[in-house]
């Protein structure tokens, strides 16, 4: 198993974060209740089948990859801050597996296992303490715009340019441009994954031959999109290479060549507004095999389930999945 061993004060700096994403991320809708601290503003939240197709390379074959399955798929499309989609924003598409059989991590709900990407390689910080960097420099500007993330304190701090955080806001702004439909992008991990006793990144990657969709909201792109068929993506992971690959450093792209391992198709279905709020999806939903690594991982650990547990989505969404068995 890789090395796994923080840098920093790491609770210390997800209490913080806590703190921060509760007065200036997680703020009350009008009705009163609470939104994702992130990616609130739900496209669609769709249901799919995930095909596992295992790897002929035994050291890739772990896991959730060591045999052949077929296992049902929730997947959500959501845009990242903003709450206008016209915006340019990341995308993110959050996967949540059911009926998975193996050891899963501490605390992660039996059954499942959860990929969580977004439409961009690297995060936008590089680590835990780069992390707090740029969040206390938009910590108190409650209003989500283009200009918040863009303050000074964000982009520059201490007189010194932030380049990965402006390569993140140049690709998101070059994906918006191009215009591509959610069903035409590539989603990455973002940050690394056991596999096995080796480490994995992840992506989903839209099928070659997909024609893009204009015209309309992102949902009203989906429904277009269905009336021509099924939707599909292989699910590729990429093995780290050597320790030169570092699990804490988040813009440190590897170089290792991807294999494909699974196929998730989402068959033509409704596309219903709002079906996705009380669910949530964590990367610490997963097999002990595909534990996170690195410092981001282990500060989402404890922001997510935050999130989760202060907006109630784990109670309704629990009595919602009850009420539907009975």
């Amino acid at each position: 198993m890789p090395s796994d061993a923080p840098r920093c004060p790491l609770d210390a700096t997800g209490d913080e974060l806590v703190t921060i994403f509760r007065r200036t991320f997680q703020l009350p809708r009008p009705d009163g209740s609470l939104p994702r601290t992130f990616h609130e503003l739900e496209h669609a939240c769709l249901d799919g089948v995930f095909t596992v197709t295992p790897p002929a390379d035994p050291a890739l074959a772990q896991g959730l990859f060591a045999r052949p399955g077929r296992y049902p798929a929730l997947v959500r499309f959501s845009g990242g801050l903003l709450p206008d989609e016209r915006l340019p924003d990341a995308r993110g598409m959050a996967i949540a597996l059911s009926d998975v059989e193996g050891e899963i991590c501490e605390g992660a709900v039996p059954g499942r296992q959860d990929f969580v990407m977004v439409d961009q390689p690297t995060p936008p910080m590089r680590d835990a303490a780069d992390a707090l960097v740029l969040f206390r420099a938009i910590d108190g500007h409650l209003k989500p715009t283009l200009a918040r993330m863009l303050l000074p304190g964000a982009v520059m701090p201490r007189g010194r340019p932030r380049l990965h955080y402006l390569q993140m806001m140049a690709d998101t702004l070059r994906n918006h441009l191009k215009g591509r439909d959610l069903a035409g992008r590539t989603y990455h991990s973002v940050a690394p994954f056991a596999l096995g006793q080796g480490a994995m990144k992840f992506q989903c990657r839209p099928d070659a031959a997909w024609r893009n969709v204009r015209g309309g909201s992102f949902a009203e792109r989906l429904r277009k999109a269905f009336a021509r068929g099924p939707i599909g993506f292989d699910f590729l992971i990429q093995p780290r290479q050597g320790e030169h690959e570092q699990l804490d450093d988040g813009i440190s792209r590897w170089t290792g060549p991807f294999t494909a391992v699974a196929r998730l198709e989402l068959p033509p279905q409704p596309v219903v507004a709002g079906r996705g709020r009380d669910t949530a999806f964590t990367p610490w939903n997963a097999l002990a095999a595909h534990r996170p690594l690195g410092e981001l991982n282990r500060l989402r650990q404890v922001t997510y389930a935050e999130s989760a547990a202060r907006r109630g989505a784990a109670r309704r969404g629990a009595a919602r999945r009850g009420a539907s068995q009975t």
